[in-house]
């Protein structure tokens, strides 16, 4: 049995939405992850065993595209208690979400839950997630481009010293040694780099002009972001293995303010980053690696936080890795060198 035909079963009613040269799959039973399939093979990572058999007492990381609020880590964080160590809170790990509103080629979900920060206020957050189809275009490969609009809004408006949130789509994708990540940053790639995440990343990627390249695998895990202050455009792999190239983009705000969503003590504080997009390099050890998106807090007139909205692009390409290699080269200026071709 494939993977697409075990999450068919672990979720009967899984939503699935034809688009470009495949479908768009959403599973309410899986806490409102989104994922994708192309002539039957899952593009984003699917733990179907853990899916199966989930763990009742800590988080089951099963892939998918999944919806989080940010910061991870220092004073506010989300996945660290008052008093404890890592961990994900119900209201993402285990609470399903349901239909909100449905269209011919969109569908809205939706949960209610709470949130304890690691400050020890609580925050009573209204879960929403839009996804819809996009038309890919003719790229003269399997194509399948969709779009999210997602947000997360808090019941009552909280002080900035008491609590912040940021709207933070991770993307999972299997595989690591090998696979290319890049991003392209308008105001210079180097200096919109921030490292203030773990190991040393830097010894992986190497720089051209307003495009950076992240090797991913290696023995250890690194994260990256990308700061919105150097305008980035977008992010992007390519799997030869797979023939498999994917694009992520969102839209820079100025209605807002970004965060330092790391996960770490964040010595100088929430406001000492503000990255648009991140990229995890699971290493070989976890064999994935994550596109991630994020968004800016939303402030009411009286600068309180109110909330955040997120919107972001994904487009999947597949084929033989010479067409993919020249649709990212003529079409998206990646650099050819960067493609290893």
């Amino acid at each position: 049995m494939t993977k697409l035909e075990r999450l068919k079963k672990i979720d009967p009613q899984l939503i699935i939405m034809p688009c470009g040269n495949g479908n768009i799959l959403i599973s309410n039973f899986l806490q409102g992850r989104i994922m994708s399939e192309i002539n039957g093979e899952l593009i984003h990572r699917f733990e179907a065993d853990l899916a199966e058999n989930p763990d009742p007492e800590n988080f089951n990381n099963l892939g998918g595209n999944s919806l989080w609020p940010a910061p991870e880590g220092g004073d506010f964080a989300f996945n660290y208690p008052p008093q404890g160590d890592w961990y994900v809170q119900e209201g993402i790990n285990k609470t399903q979400s349901s239909i909100v509103e449905q269209g011919e080629n969109f569908t809205v979900i939706g949960k209610e839950f709470e949130l304890l920060n690691r400050k020890g206020n609580r925050m009573k957050v209204t879960w929403r997630r839009r996804v819809e189809c996009a038309a890919a275009g003719n790229y003269g490969v399997d194509a399948l481009q969709y779009c999210t609009s997602e947000s997360m809004t808090l019941a009552e408006p909280v002080a900035l010293e008491d609590g912040v949130i940021s709207a933070w789509s991770l993307e999972q994708f299997p595989g690591a040694a090998g696979i290319t990540a890049f991003g392209r940053c308008a105001k210079g790639a180097e200096q919109g780099i921030n490292t203030d995440f773990y190991g040393d990343p830097l010894a992986r990627m190497s720089f051209k002009d307003e495009w950076f390249r992240f090797a991913l695998g290696g023995p250890n895990r690194l994260q990256i972001g990308i700061s919105s202050a150097a305008a980035p455009e977008l992010i992007g792999s390519f799997d030869p293995s797979r023939g498999i190239a994917v694009i992520r983009t969102t839209p820079a705000r100025n209605d807002g303010r970004y965060i330092n969503f790391a996960d770490n003590d964040q010595k100088n504080g929430v406001f000492s980053a503000a990255d648009q997009f991140s990229i995890f390099n699971g290493s070989e050890e976890l064999n994935f690696f994550e596109l991630e998106t994020l968004a800016p807090m939303t402030l009411d007139p009286q600068g309180r936080v109110i909330g955040s909205t997120l919107d972001s692009e994904t487009l999947i390409l597949r084929g033989e890795n010479s067409k993919v290699i020249k649709i990212l080269t003529e079409k998206f200026q990646v650099p050819a060198e960067f493609l290893n071709c």
